[in-house]
């Protein structure tokens, strides 16, 4: 197992956030443990930084191991992707829904970028003290579902958009979802978003979560397949559908030992456990392919 990293207790605490904000510190967690190991899979020293700085007990997460790697694995493809969308549009604009405590802007910033980070307030009073605006990255102060960072993305520019969600609509009803979907494809035609998803199934089953029996939140929404959701928005096309199961098999050394010699075979045994969790690419169509994201 990687070196622990140290907490200096009593700068800021997380504390007073509800179950559901409080949830931000498993990847951030996450992170920092990655960051301190040889050949990481997604490298993020405000991880270390920001972690060191809360007055909270990490060493209760030190057996999650599947989901320490899980993370960083997702974290990190969704890096990939954005830095992908900067190589065609160097000046187009990111947004972070439930931006918690990560520092992707400074894993990916090119010098161009603009970025919006939309927390809820109670996460945004914490987030500003480690990470302060500036120019081309705002921080707005609302629910995903409030019209406030779409005003913030039009400020700050009209290039293409690529939004990015980890860990956050898993907590959401289907309603909220539905209408997040909505909002965007009539708001942002031709933006990209990011997405995590579970089947039924992980909902069924989260009792057993390695990090989540730590906290009060509970998974609330899944859907059967990925692609069910574009039947939510007129013009929604899921892209790319990456199987969170096999991207962690395919570290498997990194795993516990009941998961690293059962997982792969149970997957290939039981099909429908490699799309029970998933990240996602999805397309919101645009009247002006120039302004579309792809």
């Amino acid at each position: 197992m990687a070196p622990q990293f140290t907490t200096n207790p009593l700068r800021h605490s997380p504390l007073h956030l509800s179950p559901v904000a409080l949830t931000l510190l498993v990847p951030l967690w996450a992170r920092a443990q990655e960051s301190l190991r040889a050949d990481p899979v997604l490298y993020d020293p405000s991880a270390l930084e920001v972690a060191n700085a809360l007055d909270f007990d990490f060493s209760l997460l030190r057996r999650a191991q599947a989901t320490q790697l899980g993370c960083c694995v997702r974290g990190a493809l969704v890096d990939t992707w954005v830095r992908r969308f900067l190589r065609r549009h160097p000046g187009g604009t990111v947004v972070e829904l439930g931006a918690g405590l990560n520092d992707r802007f400074r894993r990916v910033d090119n010098g161009r970028v603009n970025w919006v980070s939309v927390e809820l307030p109670e996460v945004a009073e914490l987030r500003r003290h480690f990470f302060p605006e500036m120019p081309r990255r705002r921080l707005v102060a609302a629910s995903a579902l409030q019209p406030d960072w779409m005003h913030a993305v039009r400020e700050i520019g009209n290039g293409p958009v690529f939004i990015a969600s980890e860990g956050v609509l898993v907590y959401w009803t289907e309603t909220e979802v539905q209408r997040l979907f909505g909002m965007i494809a009539q708001g942002l035609p031709g933006a990209r978003l990011a997405f995590d998803a579970m089947s039924p199934l992980v909902l069924r089953h989260q009792s057993h979560h390695d990090a989540m029996r730590h906290f009060a939140a509970r998974f609330t929404w899944s859907v059967r397949k990925a692609r069910d959701v574009e039947a939510w928005a007129r013009g929604a096309r899921v892209r790319i559908s990456r199987s969170f199961p096999r991207m962690i098999f395919a570290r498997s050394g990194r795993l516990p030992p009941l998961l690293r010699w059962f997982g792969p075979g149970l997957g290939f045994l039981y099909r429908p456990l490699f799309s029970a969790y998933t990240i996602n690419l999805i397309d919101f169509a645009s009247p002006n392919p120039g302004n579309h994201a792809d």
